[in-house]
């Protein structure tokens, strides 16, 4: 590898500790401020926008504005991908215990939004440069992008949910949200236009009918979500082994035997804390 590579892949990880660092120190700076004040959902969201725009202007300061238009999808991923850490954090383990912050598991918690960002960084940056010259590093890059979209199908119907909004405006956000992490997704697989599409809106429609199963159920929102996640997890990886699945149909009967155990698994467990 040229010396000026080393130098410039050493400079933007630099740059990316220090972006993630920065958000991460931001968000506890915040929680002690606020102390056990329960913050309303708009302050949530506004405050998730808001580090929604430093990630993404970030991002582009971190690549010295070396990029292509395709460059701001996978930028808008990452970006996407902190707001949603943000707004879960916030609501799942701030508002629900109020001591937290004066524990060390606190501190646990940021260093594990401190990687998250850390990683979601790193991938932006392997996409990005692929545009530029072919990397093999590109698949660490798409494993990356499915455990993060994955982890923001959870976060984000978890939010959505809890932010005590009509039901006619959370179904059209909750479809959305998965219309747009699963085409974001595919779209860093490589996939073309047609096949794009239509495992997009297969995905889609997994994840949504088996939201809507559980969400129907019961009213325990950290449990709802895991359902349209699971979808989304077995959705993504029967679409992507597409033939595989398709010369093995016994692969595909178990996984779907194994889908609906674990669905009827939460929507009991679902049905129950309710």
């Amino acid at each position: 590898m040229d010396r000026t590579d080393i130098n410039t892949d050493s400079e933007k990880r630099g740059k990316f500790l220090f972006l993630a660092g920065i958000i991460t120190l931001a968000i506890f700076l915040t929680k002690v401020l606020q102390g056990q004040a329960d913050l309303p959902n708009w302050r949530i969201y506004l405050d998730g926008a808001i580090y929604f725009t430093v990630a993404f202007v970030g991002l582009l300061w971190a690549f010295n504005f070396q990029v292509k238009v395709k460059s701001l999808l996978f930028i808008f991923q990452s970006s996407l991908f902190v707001l949603s850490e943000v707004v879960f954090v916030e609501i799942f383990f701030f508002q629900k215990f109020g001591r937290l912050y004066e524990s060390l598991i606190l501190l646990a918690l940021l260093a594990l939004i401190f990687v998250g960002i850390y990683v979601s960084f790193l991938m932006a940056n392997v996409f990005n440069v692929d545009l530029f010259k072919k990397l093999p590093l590109v698949q660490v890059g798409r494993t990356s992008s499915y455990l993060i979209s994955l982890l923001m199908i959870y976060f984000l119907t978890f939010s959505i949910l809890s932010s005590s909004l009509p039901i006619y405006a959370v179904l059209p956000m909750i479809l959305v949200t998965y219309t747009v992490v699963a085409l974001i997704h595919y779209v860093n697989m490589g996939m073309e236009q047609g096949e794009l599409w239509r495992k997009t809106i297969l995905t889609t429609l997994i994840s949504f009918i088996l939201f809507l199963g559980v969400f129907l159920t019961g009213s325990t929102h950290e449990l709802t979500a895991i359902a349209p996640a699971l979808g989304y997890y077995f959705a993504v990886s029967m679409v992507t082994q597409e033939q595989i699945f398709r010369k093995n149909s016994v692969s595909f009967i178990f996984s779907m035997i194994l889908l609906s155990v674990i669905f009827f698994v939460v929507l009991i467990f679902n049905i129950v804390s309710s």
